[in-house]
């Protein structure tokens, strides 16, 4: 595995659940727009969205948070 390019925030309270994120990563490593296939995992609990994770396989490209539009991804800026 290579290693990351980004670090990347997370805000799961701003997550409306539209699985863009997971789309685009899926289509980036896979090829196809399939869910199942995304190495970005969204959590749901009673209350909404209660935790945005990363797979193992993730190589923190970013393109999830270029695509983004509700501010639950962020680049974590460093110091």
């Amino acid at each position: 595995m290579s290693a990351a390019r980004h670090e990347i925030e997370t805000e799961p309270q701003k997550c409306t659940g539209c699985l863009r994120c997971k789309l685009i990563c899926s289509f980036q490593h896979k090829k196809e727009f399939n869910l199942d296939q995304a190495y970005i995992l969204i959590v749901e609990n009673d209350q909404g969205i209660g935790k945005i994770t990363f797979t193992d396989d993730c190589d923190m490209c970013g393109l999830c948070v270029q695509y983004c539009v509700y501010g639950a991804l962020k680049f974590r800026r460093r110091v």
